[in-house]
């Protein structure tokens, strides 16, 4: 971790001096961790834990009083397996502390107060960041991002902007690669989502970046405008954050823009925590987290190639640190070396622990019915909900959507995949679409809230 103040001189020329040559310190120390070997990084990763853990537990107010000191003592002497009885740390703690009981530096070294936009149980949490922090996330997206992004690149940023850091994250990625940035934002009543469309034509974006949910929003937007996404268009990549998205969703986006669709990984608590590679493939961030994955039910950890629940202690967070912070997702860690050559090791999300949907006797996700779904709608729009009913799915469609052939494909999807019956109802479309205009943060969810309608009869 890099402790670094906020300049205390008195001359406002040397104080931004100070500032301008701190920055330069943090973009060196992020190149060299970045460009440690798999071997390099297993050790800074081993010291930068224990140092963590010392700072949690000597400055943060909560961990002084969360984690027992012998516990704490034996991390930094380095005994084996000691840091897997730090106890864990859920979203409840975080929300419990409100406003700044996770707070481990004095308030004036915190540059960024954040807030949480509200996954899970609706109660908000804040994040701190040093300006340390900060920009070390800031120069590690950035070069993460450089695997498909450059200087000629220009990038509509169609995520929130307010409170929660994404918005502000990804732009400053994205303006340090030199590209241009067309800051749309989200859900703004001076921003709407025609409004988006003409500024994507305008600026001749190559780049989307918004969640999966809304890039197809904006592309049955355009086509309604009678601009074909594919051809008046020049977006060629689309950057999703804010939801997981399904193979079907990822072709479903590929088709309708003619780019390629790549995932990022994150939270308003812990900053960016996987980015895409040029192989598409999903890595950690190991230069600024340790991750395990752990049993949900019994907290013990898995080795790699498990699934189970994502856990992360922040290695690189002054003015917040985490210690086995459970995320509350799905994930699966694997080892083996990717073809894009670097050290970091994949991962791959399988939906929220909080999403799982019972349907009969098994469990399944919004991702999965996703995939059925999408999978076998064939015109636009590209929109449905659900809701199940004992071993029962009940999927809304669009009109458009609305023959036999489409629905039969989805209640064999659904058969064959999840072992539940099929019952279709017809999609209150304008619903939807107002809730996918109003919404700072477009998922699945919106799905289920407003289907509207009426049955139309079984599959």
């Amino acid at each position: 971790m890099t402790a670094l103040t906020r300049p205390a001189g008195h001359d406002p020329r040397s104080r931004l001096y100070d500032t301008l040559a701190s920055r330069v310190d943090i973009a060196r120390k992020v190149a060299a961790v970045t460009s440690l070997d798999r071997r390099q990084l297993d050790a800074w990763a081993a010291q930068a834990l224990a140092a963590t853990v010392e700072h949690a537990c000597r400055n943060s107010p909560f961990y002084a009083g969360f984690v027992p000191a012998e516990v704490a003592g034996a991390v930094a002497r380095g005994r084996p397996h000691a840091f897997e009885a730090v106890p864990f740390t859920t979203r409840e703690h975080l929300s419990a502390a409100y406003p700044l009981g996770m707070l481990a530096v004095p308030r004036r070294e915190v540059i960024r107060f954040d807030e949480s936009s509200g996954t899970g149980n609706g109660r908000p949490i804040a994040a701190f960041f040093t300006m340390a922090d900060w920009l070390e996330n800031n120069l590690t997206v950035a070069g993460l991002l450089a695997a498909v992004l450059d200087e000629r690149d220009v990038a509509a940023i169609a995520v929130p902007y307010e409170l929660a850091g994404v918005g502000q994250d990804l732009d400053r990625a994205i303006e340090i690669l030199g590209c241009t940035i067309v800051p749309l934002g989200a859900a703004s009543p001076s921003c709407t989502p025609d409004r988006m469309v003409d500024a994507l034509r305008r600026s001749g974006a190559t780049t989307l970046v918004c969640s999966g949910t809304r890039a197809l929003f904006l592309g049955e937007i355009a086509r309604r405008r009678g601009v074909d996404p594919r051809r008046d268009l020049p977006v060629s990549k689309i950057l999703m954050a804010g939801e997981g998205a399904s193979p079907a969703k990822k072709r479903r986006l590929a088709d309708q823009w003619d780019a390629v669709a790549y995932s990022m990984f994150g939270m308003t608590e812990t900053n960016t925590l996987a980015m895409f590679c040029r192989e598409r493939e999903l890595h950690l961030v190991e230069t600024r987290t340790f991750f395990e994955v752990v049993d949900p039910a019994s907290g013990e950890r898995l080795p790699d190639g498990s699934a189970g629940e994502l856990a992360v202690t922040t290695l690189a967070s002054r003015a917040m640190p985490l210690l086995r912070y459970r995320t509350g997702d799905v994930c699966r860690i694997e080892a083996a070396p990717c073809g894009c050559g670097s050290p970091l090791r994949r991962l791959q999300h399988r939906g929220r622990i909080g999403d799982r949907i019972p349907v009969g006797g098994r469990w399944t996700s919004q991702l999965e019915i996703e995939d059925i779904v999408l999978g076998a709608m064939t015109a636009a729009p590209y929109y449905f909900a659900f809701d199940v009913d004992g071993d029962t799915l009940e999927i809304a469609l669009p009109p458009s959507s609305g023959d036999d052939a489409t629905r039969e494909s989805i209640a064999a999807g659904v058969r064959d995949r999840l072992g539940a019956s099929t019952r279709f109802r017809r999609l209150d479309t304008d619903r939807f679409e107002t809730a996918l205009r109003t919404s700072a943060k477009p998922t699945m969810r919106n799905f289920q809230a407003h289907a509207g309608g009426r049955a139309r009869g079984e599959g």
